[in-house]
């Protein structure tokens, strides 16, 4: 028996390790859920490599994931989903009896048949995989994270080619003439509020507070990791400023306060012009003293993220860690992000 549609992983195993796992997989129900680990243990190949293999059958359309919620005290199943996005952080567990606080250690990842590779008299006695109480850890999305299997980012932020289009429509606009200084700012926060609302689970429009204007408020319905750390899993602030000079410190302290007063720790200042030298070391030194973290977004940062294709929220991870570390290098130049 051989199974061509296997043949994505073979460079990766030994022909013994391979076998093994086409032996396995035909035993097989179609409608049967995996693990990594459950794989790994029936076939005697390492935990990491087993990771790798399964990978490769999801991209060759094998094998699909889905994420198994357990509750973290008592390890139960509270459900299931077939996207990232949609899981919601808060969960109830009715073995507990409350409200439980789902992280990525607590999302098991379960593999599925996409398209059964095996014909149905090549299956041996089929094997009925039992349900278990509790994740290994392995088995985990944050371990799918820590060994960089899986693009969180991409997953929050995958723009279609149309919209990608619409959105180098409304870059140019804003470069375009226009005859008043209201139009050149419509221009852009009408681009700010656009490029935000493709970030699934973002919701941004304008608000009016007493005094400030806000142009641009984001509510970020679910956890978002790439955002985690700025503190900013329910809603941050926007200011926008289409001038064509440098942005004067007075936007910094004006979004300050507006953060300081509303309570919220996140903030972003765009502008068609790059930020002052002074930024990153004001910015570091608000983080410090009130745990608020704001970061800058010129012109060459869309132009990035717009035509380019850079990831918006990887894109947003980098400046934020600029401020938490006033960088004297740029952490792109590092190899830290944007591939």
């Amino acid at each position: 028996m051989s199974c061509s549609q296997l043949s994505v992983v073979k460079h990766l195993l030994t022909e013994s390790q391979f076998f093994a796992l086409e032996q396995y997989l035909s035993s097989l129900s179609p409608n049967c859920k995996l693990t990594a680990s459950k794989i790994s243990l029936a076939n005697g190949i390492d935990l990491e490599l087993t990771q790798k293999v399964l990978q490769k059958l999801v991209e060759g359309g094998i094998f699909k994931y889905s994420f198994g919620l357990r509750c973290p005290f008592c390890g139960l199943l509270l459900g299931t989903e077939n996207e990232l996005p949609a899981i919601e952080k808060e969960q109830y567990c009715y073995q507990c009896d409350e409200s439980v606080e789902i992280t990525p250690d607590n999302v098991e990842i379960i593999y599925t048949f996409d398209v059964y590779p095996f014909g149905e008299g090549q299956q041996n006695k089929r094997i009925i995989e039992p349900e278990e109480s509790a994740a290994h850890s392995f088995d985990s999305l944050a371990r799918l994270i820590e060994n960089g299997i899986l693009d969180l980012n991409a997953e929050f932020f995958s723009p279609t080619s149309q919209e990608y289009h619409e959105l180098q429509a409304a870059y140019n606009n804003v470069f375009a003439k226009k005859n008043t200084t209201k139009e050149k700012g419509d221009s852009l926060e009408a681009l700010v509020l656009q490029l935000f609302s493709l970030c699934r689970y973002f919701r941004a429009a304008p608000i009016r507070l007493r005094p400030n204007q806000i142009d641009c408020y984001v509510r970020n319905k679910l956890y978002i990791p790439g955002l985690s750390p700025a503190s900013c899993t329910d809603s941050f602030v926007i200011e926008c400023k289409n001038e064509k000079k440098t942005p004067s410190a007075t936007y910094m302290n004006k979004l300050h306060s507006i953060l300081r007063s509303t309570g919220k720790q996140f903030g972003i200042i765009v502008s068609k012009c790059p930020a002052p030298s002074t930024f990153l070391p004001l910015s570091n030194k608000i983080y410090l003293n009130d745990k608020i973290v704001i970061i800058a977004l010129d012109a060459d940062d869309l132009k990035q993220i717009i035509f380019n294709k850079v990831n918006l929220l990887e894109c947003l991870s980098e400046k934020i860690d600029a401020v938490k570390l006033n960088a004297t290098k740029d952490l792109k130049t590092l190899g830290l992000y944007y591939e």
